[in-house]
């Protein structure tokens, strides 16, 4: 059943994300003089549908979980770095939340990973289409600074969490932890986002291998390996304070490779709660 609910996340947020592509403005032609002008608007005009689509698929699937999962004894549970509560499928409304938060957790580490593209986003012509499809997943954020989308992006972990232990302790699946963490929970919301986090850093590592991939094979002029290349030099900036070339050979994304590995290596829900003790 983790394999199936893995996929339905996954097919929630390529619905989200479509959603999001539909509200897109449609590009522009060239000038036509004869013809009739093309309609403006969003690229997809019932694009709500979508969103529609992903309400249903998360409310579906509690009741699926509701109905099948206790006779195939499938207990679904969540980390909290401290402790990992079920939520027993066989009562609805812990369905409902684990179909709900679980997801929302996908969406966070999604905008995390959005975030750091819209930092590394070319300035190219060649990615006109990429920059508006990052402006559409943001919405009216997208007119912001790259740094206010991270902000957002931020909150929105911080959010979730904070609403994530509240539902929890609401529906009795963590009442019987208040004496054993005091009763607060809120120390936990900074560790939750670190792990939060590691999509991010799964993202820099997957860029700076193909940055390297491309830095040694020619694979033509697609605009897919422009646009790795552009962000790829954009990720390695912080580090060209430093002089990493060697002749031919450039240290710089190996350097930050190590790092990110190193990173995804220490936010780990053991070495997190080892910290929080």
């Amino acid at each position: 059943m983790d394999w199936l609910h893995s996929i339905l996340n996954l097919a929630g947020l390529l619905l989200w994300v479509s959603w999001r592509t539909g509200t897109m403005p449609r590009s522009q032609p060239p000038r036509n003089l004869a013809g009739p002008t093309p309609r403006q608007g969003p690229v997809y005009r019932l694009s709500w549908i979508y969103l529609l689509m992903l309400l249903a698929l998360l409310g579906g699937r509690a009741v699926f979980y509701n109905q099948f999962g206790p006779g195939l004894d499938w207990i679904p549970s969540m980390n909290l770095v401290l402790d990992s509560p079920h939520f027993r499928s066989d009562f609805f409304p812990r369905a409902l939340a684990y179909s709900i938060l679980s997801f929302g957790r996908w969406m966070v580490a999604l905008y995390f990973c959005l975030a750091l593209l819209v930092l590394v986003k070319p300035t190219t012509d060649s990615a006109v289409s990429w920059r508006g499809f990052l402006k559409a997943q943001f919405g009216w954020l997208g007119n912001l600074p790259p740094l206010a989308q991270c902000a957002a992006a931020l909150a929105m972990a911080v959010g979730l969490h904070a609403v994530e232990l509240e539902w929890m302790l609401g529906i009795g699946i963590r009442s019987h932890m208040a004496d054993a963490v005091g009763g607060n929970y809120t120390h936990q919301i900074p560790a939750l986002v670190l792990l939060d986090l590691r999509a991010m850093i799964y993202l820099i590592m997957t860029l700076l291998a193909l940055y390297l991939l491309n830095s040694y094979v020619y694979f033509g002029g697609q605009a897919f390996w422009k646009t790795v290349d552009e962000s790829g030099k954009r990720l390695l900036n912080p580090l060209r304070i430093l002089p990493w070339e060697t002749r031919k050979v450039d240290f710089a994304p190996i350097v930050a490779l190590t790092i990110a590995y190193g990173l995804s290596l220490a936010l780990t829900p053991s070495h997190l709660a080892a910290w929080l003790r």
